[in-house]
């Protein structure tokens, strides 16, 4: 396709597009005659990426490049690692805490790394973000709250994971020898995932706190979290509670 094409179906601008390719964000198309060139749909599936970057997820250029750099790394880089780093970035913690979340945060690792599903890549822990959680939970909640109860915490995020990965057309699988053209719209859905189902799980998540207070308030039976398909009512059949 020409620029014009390109332009209209990643819905950006041509001097956008043309920007990108100065930056080294998107590769130059194949030339075939004089100040005309051709691309294809890895031009269309990184330019897709990149606007997701920039208009769902909210990063700045600067983190976009670090993102479609590693992607160009092919299966030795971490695109999708690297967003998520950027997108949750915590400032940095007040100068009385710092001593104590860097503990937190060292047991915290501790814990991740005797999970199941972790690797030996600990920079993608997240320990920070989650040992600055659980200070503010000590804080402000439960002061002797241990770091293994975030056990059932973990055993949830995988489960997600799964389905979230699961949804992507043919799974989640990726070819091995897999360039970095063919990961951009891999990389484009996970980070999307991350960030859109997370509003509806967290929102999931109120709705369910804000429905056992109110059973737990009118004494209304509470009923078990796991409630497998075949036992479970039909929506119409289940009784209003009422405040």
């Amino acid at each position: 396709m020409r620029l014009a094409e390109l332009s209209e179906r990643a819905r950006v601008p041509r001097s956008t597009i043309k920007f990108y390719i100065r930056e080294g964000l998107l590769s130059a198309g194949a030339a075939h005659a004089r100040n005309q060139a051709s691309y294809g749909t890895q031009h269309l599936e990184r330019l897709e990426l990149i606007r997701a970057l920039r208009e769902v997820a909210g990063l700045p250029l600067e983190v976009v490049a670090r993102v479609t750099a590693e992607l160009d790394r092919g299966w030795q880089g971490d695109p999708i690692g690297e967003a998520l780093l950027a997108m949750y970035a915590l400032p940095a913690p007040a100068a009385g805490e710092a001593p104590e979340q860097r503990r937190l945060a060292k047991e915290v690792r501790a814990f991740l790394r005797a999970l199941p599903w972790t690797t030996d890549d600990d920079r993608h822990y997240f320990a920070d973000e989650i040992a600055g959680a659980l200070l503010q939970v000590r804080r402000y909640l439960y002061p002797d709250y241990p770091v293994a109860n975030l056990a059932s915490y973990a055993e949830i995020a995988w489960l997600l994971s799964e389905a979230e990965f699961e949804l992507a057309p043919g799974g989640a699988r990726v070819p091995l020898r897999a360039r970095g053209d063919d990961l951009a719209e891999p990389t484009r859905r996970a980070i999307l995932a991350s960030v859109l189902f997370e509003h509806i799980f967290a929102a999931l998540r109120r709705c369910a706190n804000s429905m056992r207070s109110i059973r737990v308030a009118s004494g209304v039976r509470v009923p078990p979290a796991r409630v497998t398909r075949a036992t479970r009512r039909p929506a119409a059949r289940r009784k209003r509670v009422k405040p």
